[in-house]
């Protein structure tokens, strides 16, 4: 598994304008009215949007798409994985959160370290 670098992972973590954010629906022509622009945001937004809607996406392998659209094809990857796991309603939404929140976390801790060779 590659190790992002500082870079890598701020790129994974920025801010994105709104033609690049995940929007929610709970079906094809049926918007949540919620959206995410950055990782963090999409990780929040797991905790209380509808079962129906992480279902939905889920099942047409949106949130991998999205997330490789980012630049983490390893975060893909362990979504794709919890896919083949096929866990519905609350366990589906627990496993996202951890699987996210982990690789958040773990984002973040690259992204602040500071760097080793500054030309400062």
């Amino acid at each position: 598994m590659h190790k992002p670098t500082r870079e890598e992972s701020a790129q994974i973590l920025r801010e994105l304008p709104p033609d690049q954010a995940f929007y929610f629906h709970r079906d094809t022509d049926a918007p949540t009215g919620i959206s995410a622009n950055s990782l963090a945001g999409f990780t929040d937004s797991i905790k209380t949007i509808e079962l129906d809607s992480l279902e939905f996406h889920m099942n047409r392998g949106d949130f991998e798409k999205w997330v490789t659209m980012l630049g983490d094809e390893t975060l893909s990857q362990q979504i794709a994985h919890l896919k083949q796991e096929n866990f519905h309603g609350d366990k589906l939404r627990k496993r996202l959160q951890q699987i996210t929140r982990l690789r958040l976390g773990f984002l973040k801790k690259i992204a602040d370290t500071p760097a080793s060779n500054s030309p400062h």
